[in-house]
């Protein structure tokens, strides 16, 4: 009786502890977005119908990052398990309208698939941004948006409030997403700072280069539109000048 017993118990226990463990599982959503949309706030789903059984110690994660201008947006999203983070919500706004935008978000939570963000709605508000776009400078920028680099730039009026033209390129990576983004548009960022100096959004890695520095611009009294340049450059021309003037004006 005593061995029956004892066995009966250890079945329980097994069974208990079993049953503990599956408790224990948490289970995500997972997948992955990379792509250009327009009016991002209205037509991107980002629902996932996979699932991903996470180890222990994981945390859900959900992150997207947003570059774009008016309502033309890049979209690098992801959703997994994370062993990293914490749980919390992070919203950044790196850099805000008018002309070029770029935004953040991620949330690392502890529930069973409460990385279930289905849209962009309250995160990209495109009504406020094509409120803040009205009217224009005298400045014109080159302006794309496209994975890999562009196939076109036009040269288009920038609204008010820019100043500058900005020229750069996003290398984000992470997992399932590595990526190349080229922008170029109408901003106020000063320098190469489209993300503020930030290099981590969740579990994305983002670099940031820009080959050419932002170009300024100032409107004078007539409305015409001229360009910062530093004196020595101007210097250096005019003396590279009249050293070709003065060869050729002593040859034969």
């Amino acid at each position: 009786m005593g061995a029956c017993h004892f066995q009966d118990l250890l079945l329980l226990f097994l069974v208990g502890a079993s049953t503990l463990i599956m408790a224990q599982k948490l289970f995500c959503q997972k997948g992955t977005f990379v792509g250009i949309q327009e009016d991002p706030a209205n037509t991107f789903n980002w629902t996932s119908e996979k699932v991903e059984t996470c180890d222990n110690g994981a945390l859900c994660q959900e992150t997207i990052l947003l570059i774009g201008t008016g309502t033309k947006a890049a979209i690098l999203a992801t959703k997994s398990c994370s062993l990293d983070g914490t749980p919390a919500i992070t919203f950044i706004q790196h850099a805000a309208a008018p002309g070029l935008i770029a935004i953040s978000y991620s949330n690392y939570c502890e529930d069973p698939f409460c990385n279930n963000r289905e849209g962009l709605y309250d995160i990209w508000r495109t009504q406020e941004t094509e409120e803040e776009a009205k009217g224009t400078t005298g400045l014109r920028c080159p302006t794309c948006l496209a994975l890999g680099s562009c196939l076109s730039a036009p040269s288009l009026a920038c609204p008010n409030d820019t100043d500058r033209c900005y020229q750069g390129k996003l290398e984000v990576s992470e997992g399932n997403i590595n990526s190349v983004l080229e922008i170029k548009g109408c901003t106020s960022i000063i320098g190469c700072r489209l993300m503020a100096g930030v290099f981590k959004v969740g579990p994305l890695w983002v670099k940031e280069t820009c080959p050419f520095r932002s170009i300024s611009a100032r409107k004078v009294d007539s409305g015409a539109t001229w360009f910062h340049t530093s004196v020595w450059k101007l210097k250096l021309l005019l003396m590279l000048l009249l050293f070709v003037l003065g060869g050729s004006a002593s040859g034969p």
